[in-house]
């Protein structure tokens, strides 16, 4: 079980390292693009009562390897002064579970900065690599994104409009030889006002080396919300 008990030290460290948090408040810097507005500065949550819970299906495929399906909840306890949310989370269950503290008077959709928390730690586990390090490198790439683009999707049967953003993070890395099998990671995600939590999917891939088959898929998709149990 992983312990995660401070939710705005991961997202400073996944943004800036001059971002000013102040209680649960982060001030962005002055020059963002779309992409990073919309990942970690968007009051995602705005319009979800008190009361509400939000239910994403998790999978994730390795090749050779045991494969799961999962879930992950997000609950919202309060909604505070300006219109800021208590939160609390149940991200995957069983021996996959980690316990992500609660959120007080939290802006934004935490589970964006859970799925990244997780993902990095497997990373730097598996590789031996610096946490620090992929951090770094996601960070860096929404400055420069592969692709942001309007999209439109279906969502229970009815067409919705979004927003999808790619980033590759560690492509042409100088230090690619020291994980050799994140090299051509694709992280992609998509966002929709139309969507409760604003966050419909993240998904990432890893490539095999000659590109015809999927060595890792991890994919984070909303399912409903409904009344907090």
């Amino acid at each position: 079980m992983l312990k995660r008990s401070i939710i705005i030290a991961s997202l400073s460290a996944l943004l800036f390292t001059s971002t000013t948090a102040v209680a649960t408040k982060v001030l962005p810097p002055p020059k963002l693009n779309e992409a990073q507005k919309l990942v970690f500065f968007k009051d995602h949550l705005k319009g979800v009562p008190k009361g509400s819970r939000i239910d994403y299906g998790f999978k994730s495929m390795t090749k050779d390897a045991d494969s799961f399906s999962d879930s992950i909840e997000i609950k919202v306890t309060d909604v505070v002064a300006e219109g800021k949310r208590d939160l609390e989370f149940n991200f995957l269950t069983g021996s996959h579970h980690i316990d992500f503290s609660p959120a007080k008077a939290y802006t934004g959709n935490p589970v964006i900065i859970h799925f990244l928390e997780r993902d990095i730690s497997k990373m730097a586990k598996n590789t031996g690599g610096n946490i620090g390090f992929f951090r770094n490198r996601i960070r860096n790439s929404f400055a420069k994104p592969m692709v942001v683009r309007e999209i439109d999707f279906k969502l229970n049967g009815k067409a919705i409009s979004g927003t999808e953003i790619v980033i590759t993070p560690f492509v042409a890395d100088p230090y690619a030889e020291n994980f050799k099998l994140y090299v051509n990671k694709r992280y992609e995600f998509i966002f929709s006002d139309q969507v409760p939590g604003g966050v419909y999917r993240i998904h990432t891939k890893v490539p095999s080396d000659s590109g015809d088959s999927v060595l890792i898929d991890e994919d984070m998709i909303f399912r409903q919300i409904t009344p907090a149990i």
